[in-house]
């Protein structure tokens, strides 16, 4: 009897040991490096009518450092259904997907399917050299 039961005390004892132990042959996995950020802020929309059921608010941070060249996307909140005005945002990303730009931007579109119906008309710059971490607030209006 006492053999089994040490035996028995013996295999928990090394089951128990195993659950410590790395795994051999596979890769632990990465450290990250850096924590996510958020963006947060609210879309303010004044439209004739109510958007439709199966329209959503697309809200986007981008790096538009490059003059020459289309931006960056670095995070995009879509949110659905629109609700009414303000609308509040959150963009989460990662540090340093913003190396090497300086200069960033949030905008903001109402869409159905491919077609937009509203979308902001002037930059909100944010980050970078603005300064802006938020709360930041993008006013859009009714595309005709």
């Amino acid at each position: 009897m006492k053999i089994r039961y040490g035996a028995l005390m013996l295999s928990a004892l090394l089951l128990a040991g195993c659950s410590w132990m790395p795994h051999f042959g596979k890769h632990a996995p990465a450290q990250a490096q850096t924590l996510m950020k958020s963006l947060s802020g609210e879309v303010d929309f004044r439209l004739a009518q109510e958007p439709p059921s199966d329209a959503y608010l697309e809200v986007t941070l981008s790096d538009v450092s490059k003059k020459d060249a289309p931006a960056r996307v670095i995070a995009t909140d879509r949110i659905s259904p629109v609700g009414v005005s303000p609308v509040p945002f959150v963009l989460s990303y990662e540090p340093a997907d913003l190396a090497g730009g300086v200069d960033f931007a949030v905008s903001a579109r109402i869409k159905q399917g491919d077609r937009t119906l509203a979308a902001n008309d002037t930059q909100v710059m944010v980050l970078g050299r603005s300064g802006n971490d938020g709360p930041v607030r993008v006013a859009i209006a009714e595309l005709h």
